[in-house]
């Protein structure tokens, strides 16, 4: 029960800060909120023994790291890191699997990888939509309810910033037909 308690703890440090990280329409802010947040998130997972959870977010958190790097540098991130990510998530998922749920975090993660490697952050934000509704499913089957309660809040929180970012351009356009 002590580390059920724990769990949803991390979890809720976790969706806190995810929160932030959608507000910023700055790749590098982003990131940086994003590699703190995963490592509560993987916390959670851990605690619980939930593995492919928990080490997939612990590869996630160096991905992110590897991403804020090349973003601080303006630089674009070599397909060779893409694919080194990717391989890391399928190994990790043969590694660690417990169930036929974790196949569901494998597929999700992936699709988290495809998102993260995009620059442009619309995109980005488009592209976690749906691994995040995967990841809801994942985490209320593993007991991690708080890390579910993150990943609703994230969805969420990113069709928000969707609207908002896609109405605020809307209405810089509109400002130059005046």
């Amino acid at each position: 029960m002590v580390r059920f308690i724990i769990a949803q703890i991390l979890g809720m440090l976790a969706l806190i800060l995810v929160c932030f990280s959608y507000a910023f329409n700055d790749k590098k802010k982003f990131l940086a909120y994003q590699i703190l947040s995963n490592l509560f998130y993987a916390s959670s997972f851990l605690v619980l023994s939930v593995l492919v959870g928990g080490v997939n977010t612990i590869i996630s958190i160096a991905r992110v790291s590897t991403l804020y790097i090349f973003e601080r540098k303006d630089k674009r991130p070599p397909l060779e890191l893409y694919v080194l990510f990717s391989l890391l998530y399928l190994l990790s998922g043969n590694l660690f699997y417990q169930s036929p749920l974790d196949i569901m975090a494998i597929v999700a993660y992936e699709m988290f990888n495809m998102a993260m490697f995009i620059r442009d952050i619309e995109v980005t934000r488009f592209m976690m939509v749906l691994p995040n509704i995967i990841i809801v499913i994942y985490n209320i089957f593993s007991s991690t309810f708080t890390n579910a309660l993150l990943d609703f809040v994230e969805i969420t929180v990113l069709v928000c910033m969707i609207v908002r970012f896609s109405w605020s351009r809307q209405n810089k356009r509109f400002k130059y037909l005046l």
